[in-house]
């Protein structure tokens, strides 16, 4: 079976955070050599997915109307897109479903999906949870959380991915390289650790000491790996015995993307891992990537 090209998945409701999103997926296809393809999801009102057109609550005119509207706004994003002037392929279309959930069916695991941080508000979406939320805790591909609505996508100078040694840790930091290669970027290895430290120990006792000594050695081998697969890469290690959440939002502020693993440790660290990912999105000024682990189940 011939392999899939990869793609940037975009999804555009119209909302400035989404137009943002869609200008960084713009240039990430750019620089990536990918398609860009923009996709507008149309939530129907609760009477029309209860099945009552008809019934005197909605007609078949608002439903066209609904519909029509999400095609028009799909459209502008599209023509946006192409009038960026990057030599990439831009495609678009409208479908009927919760965003979402809707991206996620429609992404690969060889796709990016980029979102705005934020979404329309109502009822549903109170209930569903923002269309980050879902599609950070779904998606099989790396997913991109634009936040803000001022430009911030044409340079990307630094890159701050969180390492902790595990598994996850390691996709995410190889995700990181490749974009920090791509855009000619400094490479930012942030460990974050805290008493008692939660990664891999070489000691038997307890002492702090021993443990800083345990999270260095972490982030000495995560700079090992990045120098031996880019040995030409800018990199600058920094290690803080703080919660890994808010040395990565620290970090953030002088760079212009975060990278986090989705998950971590097994048993109750990846838990940790899970909160720190969570939290990260929650309080970025910049793009952040979430990156999981391509055979990790839906969640």
């Amino acid at each position: 079976m011939t392999a899939r090209s990869p793609r940037l998945l975009v999804g555009v409701d119209g909302t400035e955070g989404s137009v943002e999103a869609l200008r960084w997926a713009a240039h990430e296809a750019s620089r990536r050599g990918a398609s860009l393809h923009v996709m507008t999801c149309a939530e129907l009102p609760v009477a029309i997915e209860a099945g009552l057109i008809g019934g005197g609550i909605t007609t078949g005119v608002a439903f066209d109307d609904i519909v029509a509207e999400h095609e028009a706004v799909n459209q502008r994003a599209v023509t946006l897109a192409r009038s960026l002037g990057f030599d990439i392929m831009v495609t678009g279309d409208t479908v009927l479903g919760a965003p979402g959930y809707a991206l996620v069916g429609a992404s690969h695991d060889n796709d990016t999906i980029v979102v705005g941080a934020t979404s329309h508000p109502g009822r549903r979406t109170e209930i569903l949870g923002s269309v980050a939320t879902v599609v950070t805790h779904r998606a099989h591909c790396p997913v991109v959380v634009v936040h803000g609505t001022y430009r911030q996508d044409a340079n990307v100078g630094r890159i701050a991915v969180g390492v902790d040694g595990s598994e996850y840790g390691e996709q995410a930091l190889m995700w990181a390289i490749e974009e920090a290669t791509l855009c000619g970027a400094e490479l930012l290895l942030i460990h974050g650790w805290t008493y008692p430290y939660q990664g891999p120990r070489t000691g038997i006792t307890e002492p702090r000491e021993d443990m800083k000594l345990d999270a260095m050695r972490t982030l000495e081998t995560c700079a090992h790996k990045v120098h031996s697969v880019a040995p030409a890469l800018r990199s600058h290690s920094i290690i803080s015995e703080d919660s890994p959440a808010k040395a990565i939002i620290d970090a953030g502020k002088e760079a212009d993307l975060l990278v986090v693993g989705c998950r971590g440790h097994g048993g109750f660290a990846a838990l940790l891992l899970g909160s720190v990912s969570r939290t990260v999105l929650q309080h970025a000024t910049v793009p952040v990537v979430v990156v999981r682990h391509q055979s990790a189940e839906r969640r």
